[in-house]
C-alpha cells in the first residue's frame, strides 16, 4: 500500500470512530433532554365540535402542564397512545416525539356512521364499530339503526350503511334502519306509508336499482299508498305486499321483464307486474 493509501485508510479509520463517539453522544444528550411541551392538535369533523384538545388533556390527567417536569425521553409514548385509542369518543390518535423534544399528540374524533336505538338504549357506532354512548349535549346527523330484541347487532349493517352514504340518492330516500329478529334488513323510506324487506346485505347496488324501477315504473300506475311492504331481498324480483285495505290481493310481485312460472311459497297467487320498455303491464 502506498503512503497515500495508508494516509486514506487512517483518515477513514478517525472519521468512523467519530461518526460513532459523535452518535453515542447525541443519543446520551437527547435521553437527557427535557420534554419541552405537549401539543395536542384534534381533527376537524362532525365530532370535533364536541371533542377538544382540553377534553383530550383532562383524559391524561393534565398532561400539558406535567409534561415539562419530565425527560422526552422518558414520556409514555406508548401507553398515551393506547389509552386515547381506548376511548369511545377517539377514532384514532397517535403520539409522536419531534426534533425540538415537544410531544406532539394528533387526535381524531370518532366518526359515526349511524345511530342506533335498542334495548339498551341509544348509541352512535362507527366504521369499526366502536359505541359512543349518545348524549343530549351532542346530536350527528347520520342514519338511524333500531335494533328490537333478539335482532343481531348493528355491525350487521355497516356495509349497507356506507354504501348508502355514498349515493345521494339512496341517502334522501332511506330515513331510518330496522333490525328484528327474522335476521331481515327493514328499510324505512322517507316518502309513502310502506317499509322495505332488504333482506341481507349482499347485492346492495341491484337490489336498489330494482327498488328504484318499481318506484319510477309500477308505483305510478298502482298508488303510492297500495303497498304495505316492498321485499327486494329474492334475486331478480320484488314482493309487495299490499295494505289491509289491498282489495283481497296480499301479494304483488314485479320481475324484470321475467314470466313467473314457479312462483316461490311467498308469491303464491300474486298478482304479476311485468316491466318492459313501455308502461307496466298489469295481469
Amino acid at each position: 500500500m502506498t503512503k497515500k493509501g495508508i494516509v486514506y485508510c487512517l483518515v477513514s479509520i478517525m472519521l468512523m470512530g467519530y461518526l460513532f463517539f459523535a452518535v453515542i453522544v447525541t443519543n446520551f444528550m437527547a435521553a437527557e433532554e427535557m420534554c419541552h411541551g405537549v401539543d395536542i392538535s384534534v381533527a376537524s369533523n362532525a365530532m370535533s365540535p364536541f371533542v377538544t384538545a382540553d377534553d383530550i388533556d383532562r383524559e391524561l390527567e393534565g398532561l400539558r402542564a406535567k409534561g415539562t417536569k419530565v425527560k422526552a425521553s422518558e414520556m409514555p409514548m406508548q401507553q398515551i397512545e393506547d389509552k386515547l385509542n381506548s376511548l369511545d369518543f377517539v377514532e384514532h390518535a397517535d403520539v409522536v416525539r419531534l426534533a425540538n423534544d415537544r410531544i406532539a399528540i394528533n387526535v381524531v374524533p370518532m366518526v359515526p356512521v349511524a345511530r342506533v336505538f335498542d334495548l339498551s338504549g341509544s348509541y352512535y357506532i362507527n366504521r369499526a364499530g366502536k359505541h359512543l354512548t349518545a348524549d343530549i349535549n351532542y346530536q350527528i346527523d347520520v342514519p338511524v339503526v333500531v335494533r328490537e330484541c333478539g335482532a343481531p347487532t348493528a355491525d350487521k349493517v355497516l356495509p349497507l350503511i356506507e354504501r348508502i352514504a355514498e349515493k345521494p340518492e339512496w341517502n334522501q330516500l332511506v330515513s331510518a334502519i330496522k333490525l328484528d329478529s327474522s335476521n331481515d334488513i327493514i328499510l324505512i323510506p322517507s316518502i309513502s306509508n310502506h317499509v322495505v324487506n332488504f333482506g341481507d346485505v349482499s347485492m346492495i347496488d341491484d337490489k336498489f336499482d330494482r327498488l328504484f324501477k318499481f318506484y319510477r315504473k309500477v308505483m305510478p300506475v298502482k298508488g303510492w299508498n297500495y303497498y304495505d311492504t316492498i321485499t327486494v331481498k329474492f334475486r331478480n324480483q320484488i314482493v309487495g305486499k299490499t295494505t289491509p285495505d289491498g282489495r283481497n290481493r296480499p301479494v304483488n310481485e314485479y320481475r324484470n321483464e321475467d314470466f313467473i312460472e314457479n312462483p316461490d311459497e311467498e308469491s303464491m297467487g300474486a298478482e304479476t307486474v311485468t316491466v318492459g320498455e313501455n308502461k307496466p303491464k298489469i295481469s
